[in-house]
């Protein structure tokens, strides 16, 4: 399978969700490193939208790098912010209508939620996000779990939180490749 994965935001320019030092860009980078990694193991090959930082946010370049790649699937990688500090756990959006978005998602959702004990927020649509509705193929964007939540934001910045967050993704991509 050929596999777009997207870490969310750009760095400098478009940081994402920061707390305690920490931000969406630098850690939605990491997980999708090892991701990809892990994936090109089972044998699907990868690509990853940045491999760094870089000087421009807008996002239909990242829906481009995945049409130009003739990707099976899109992984957009994020994390998410809330204003109150006990916000927690991981969910899953696909666009509406997708079907085989929506089981792409739940796969994700429900391997993150079993191996990295984070609460389940659910699998969800929207129809705004760029990424999920300019991408031809079957997308999501995954909201690994809160830089906002002191808890979750160590899981999220420890190689070994970003190492289970990466083997999520991969176990529930390797499941919708199986049939789900």
């Amino acid at each position: 399978m050929k596999i777009c994965l997207d870490p969310g935001h750009s760095g400098k320019i478009e940081p994402g969700a920061c707390a305690g030092g920490v931000t969406e860009a630098a850690i939605t980078l990491e997980v999708a490193k090892i991701a990809g990694r892990m994936l090109e193991k089972f044998g699907h090959k990868v690509l990853l939208t940045r491999s760094g930082e870089v000087d421009n946010d807008w996002l239909t370049w990242r829906c481009e790098a995945a049409w130009n790649f003739d990707a099976d699937i899109f992984i957009s990688i994020h994390c998410n912010a809330a204003e109150s500090t006990t916000a927690s756990g991981t969910e899953v959006f696909y666009y509406p209508g997708s079907e085989t978005g929506h089981a792409l998602a739940r796969c994700i959702q429900s391997e993150l939620v079993a191996l990295c004990h984070t609460v389940d927020r659910g699998v969800k649509t929207n129809d705004e996000w760029t990424v999920l509705r300019e991408t031809a193929m079957p997308a999501v964007l995954v909201e690994l779990a809160f830089l906002t939540n002191d808890a979750e934001r160590a899981k999220l910045a420890s190689g070994m939180g970003q190492r289970q967050f990466a083997e999520g993704i991969v176990k529930g991509v390797n499941r919708f490749a199986d049939g789900g």
